[in-house]
């Protein structure tokens, strides 16, 4: 980054003109028309997101709804008890409330496990290893935690973890107008800790905003960081794009920040009026400082970052922003607790791609070199993590290895998941196989591995929707926990003797 920063020349943006106003009437007026890439790329984004929210308040309430009958017949033994007691004494319901320790979202039914892995002692590996199934399993946990409210995670964390719980943020998306992007914090201890986890929520079923996100796939290129996912940025409240000189005013204070070993202005380019707001916390600003505290009260604490598919683009861009400096290749730093040289590992699972080709070689050079600190793992034909698409036509690219595991749970390390961009008619076809097969197998889970393995209704219930759309129910965290568990105990190649282990072996 030079010492001006550069004009914005180079961005695509949905953006509507006179043609396209009327598909989303609300965005921004104050974009120059001279700087916006008005391809059919940038209106075909726009015309999805439009489609997708048109149906956000139905979806919203259906699936209020679905999560409150969900919970209310867990609550009272099923659905024919529950069905007895209302027409009996309809008064003697148990009935828990949205945001306390009991209630759980539609993921939380799916995938009820809260415990964490308990390896004889013998082969227990310490938090000092950061591509160990001990750190997996707490970041796996810790993305499929982050999807609940914030009374459950506080139950799960201090009372089933015995962990101690430092925070839980609901923060600002500018360009949604809401709070929708969620994180917490926890320490492996109270005191003198070892481990810090940062932990994002992932995509939400019913959340048309999240959903969004996910299938936007425009992008923003900041000087040597390279394109970046524009509903990502936003998400961790770094801009957004009715207002495009946020974006402008971004670079000027990563530049400024980055000259000064105490950064004095925050990194966000939003403006002043929402800096202000103390009532609207910015992800990647607010948690970052928080970050700086945490790690100055604990000297000897590493740093884990992890997140479930929305969440794990958003760790990763989180990431990515930590380490974004002109010279040094790390912006987010001060004299006595730099953050960036703290950071142990980066967990995603089921992530989309965030960025182009330099966005991935930046990455790389930053998280792998001298070692492996970034562990991308996918399940089978989880269509999420394929999204959005790696050709010359999008130009989003994943880095690093995949840690890729098949549809029974074997692990090969692969520099991409097969069929990258799962438009492939040998794709469509076998992707419909395994999830029969899966379906299949989710059956006998239990019996082969152990209780602690068997599937939920609910989940089995996601598994026959996903023989009409297989890569969605390959996306669900079952698979993911499955994956950590009955893999192998280390995830770096260079610790495995071979480019794939099976459990069975």
């Amino acid at each position: 980054m030079s010492g001006i920063v550069a004009d914005d020349s180079s961005y695509l943006v949905t953006h509507y003109t006179s043609v396209w106003s009327y598909l989303w009437p609300h965005i921004s007026h104050s974009l120059e028309v001279g700087s916006v890439n008005l391809d059919w790329r940038a209106r075909c984004s726009l015309f999805m997101l439009r489609s997708v929210r048109s149906v956000s308040q139905p979806l919203k309430h259906f699936g209020r709804w679905a999560e409150k009958a969900i919970n209310l017949c867990a609550a009272n033994g099923g659905i024919l008890r529950t069905l007895y007691a209302l027409s009996i004494d309809p008064q003697a319901l148990v009935d828990f409330a949205e945001d306390s320790e009991s209630y759980l979202t539609f993921n939380g039914h799916m995938e009820p496990r809260t415990s964490l892995l308990q390896a004889p002692s013998s082969q227990r590996l310490c938090l000092s290893c950061p591509d160990s199934k001990a750190v997996a399993d707490v970041c796996a946990m810790a993305s499929k935690v982050a999807y609940e409210s914030p009374k459950f995670i506080e139950f799960v964390v201090n009372q089933n973890w015995k962990m101690h719980l430092l925070g839980t943020y609901n923060c600002w998306n500018e360009f949604q107008k809401k709070s929708s992007t969620q994180a917490f914090i926890f320490a492996d201890r109270e005191t003198d800790a070892e481990a810090i986890v940062l932990a994002f929520r992932g995509t939400e079923a019913f959340n048309a905003y999240d959903w969004c996100t996910d299938l936007d796939f425009s992008w923003y290129e900041l000087p040597q960081l390279g394109r970046v996912h524009l509903g990502f940025l936003e998400a961790l409240g770094l801009g957004d794009r009715n207002r495009m000189q946020s974006f402008q005013r971004l670079k000027q204070n990563i530049y400024e920040n980055s000259r000064t070993p105490l950064p004095q202005t925050p990194t966000s380019g939003l403006p002043d009026f929402v800096l202000s707001d103390e009532t609207k916390l910015l992800a990647y600003d607010h948690i970052s400082a928080e970050l700086i505290t945490i790690l100055r009260n604990h000297r000897n604490a590493k740093l884990y970052i992890t997140g479930h598919s929305l969440g794990g683009a958003l760790a990763t861009l989180f990431t990515a922003m930590l380490f974004y400096n002109r010279e040094e290749h790390r912006i987010f730093y001060n004299t006595e607790d730099d953050v960036a040289r703290r950071l142990a590992a980066l967990y995603t699972f089921g992530q989309p791609r965030v960025g182009d080709e330099s966005f991935a070689s930046f990455m790389d050079a930053s998280l792998n070199k001298p070692t492996m600190r970034y562990f991308r793992v996918v399940y089978n034909n989880d269509v999420v993590a394929r999204v959005p698409f790696d050709n010359s036509l999008f130009g989003f690219k994943h880095f690093g290895h995949c840690c890729y595991f098949t549809y029974n749970y074997t692990l090969q390390i692969l520099p991409d998941e097969p069929f990258p961009n799962f438009l492939s008619p040998v794709y469509m076809v076998l992707s419909r196989l395994y999830a029969l097969f899966e379906l299949v197998q989710s059956f006998f889970m239990s019996y082969r591995y152990g209780g602690e393995f068997s599937e939920t209704r609910l989940s089995t219930v996601a598994r026959i929707a996903g023989l009409l759309v297989p890569g969605i129910a390959g996306h669900s965290l079952v698979n993911y926990i499955n994956c950590v568990r009955l893999g192998p105990d280390h995830l770096d190649p260079a610790c495995l003797q071979n480019s794939e282990w099976d459990k069975s072996q």
